[in-house]
C-alpha cells in the first residue's frame, strides 16, 4: 500500500502546495521533503518500500540504488524546449529564446527502455514574450499537468499508465538484473 510520497523539488516553497494537493486525493499519505540527492539518501530506508518519489521541476540526479528501493516508482515533472520536433531548427531561430516547450511527466528508472511518458502537454510562447513571463507560462503549465495527474500520483497503483513509452507492463525489479 502506498504510504509515503517523497517530494523532490527545486525550492522549499513548492513542497507544501504539492503535498496539500496530493493529500486531497489520499488523506492517509505521509510526505517527505527533499531538495537534493543528499536529502534523499538521508531518508529512512524502511520508508522506501511503501513510497513513491515525485520530482517536480528539480534538476537532481536520483541515485540508482534509491530508485530500486522505491515500492511505488518514481516520476519526474519537467519542462524542455521543443523547437520543430524531428527537424533541425530554422536558421533564424535562437536557442536562447525558444517558442515551444513540452511539459512532461515521465517515469524514472535505471533502465532507459522502461522509461515512459505518463503525461505530456505543449506550451507555445507568443512572440515578444519577455523571459520572466515565458518562465511563468511554462511553470504554470507544468503545475497544471501535475494538478491533472494528482489523483493518479496519490493513488496506490504501482505504475502509472504511459501515454508514450515501453509496451512493457511490469516495472523492472532488482531480481531482473540477474
Amino acid at each position: 500500500m502506498l504510504k509515503t510520497i517523497i517530494l523532490l523539488t527545486d525550492t522549499v516553497q513548492q513542497q507544501q502546495p504539492l503535498a496539500n494537493l496530493l493529500r486531497e486525493h489520499n488523506r492517509d499519505l505521509a510526505f517527505c521533503s527533499a531538495l537534493s540527492a543528499s536529502d534523499l539518501s538521508a531518508l529512512d530506508p524502511n520508508v522506501l518500500s511503501g513510497a513513491r518519489l515525485v520530482s517536480f521541476a528539480a534538476d537532481v540526479a536520483v541515485p540508482e540504488k534509491f530508485l530500486l528501493e522505491l515500492g511505488y516508482g518514481a516520476y519526474k515533472f519537467y519542462a524542455t524546449p521543443t523547437q520543430y520536433p524531428g527537424l533541425p531548427p530554422a536558421p533564424d531561430e535562437s536557442d536562447d529564446d525558444p517558442r515551444c516547450y513540452s511539459v512532461i511527466a515521465q517515469s524514472m528508472t535505471i533502465w532507459p527502455d522502461f522509461k515512459k511518458v505518463v503525461g505530456l502537454e505543449t506550451v507555445t510562447i507568443p512572440d515578444g514574450t519577455v523571459p520572466a513571463e515565458r518562465e511563468r507560462m511554462v511553470f504554470s503549465r507544468l503545475a497544471y499537468l501535475f494538478w491533472g495527474m494528482s489523483h493518479m500520483i496519490a493513488g496506490g497503483a504501482t505504475d502509472l499508465p504511459g501515454v508514450i513509452g515501453s509496451s512493457e507492463c511490469q516495472r523492472p525489479t532488482a531480481a531482473m538484473m540477474n
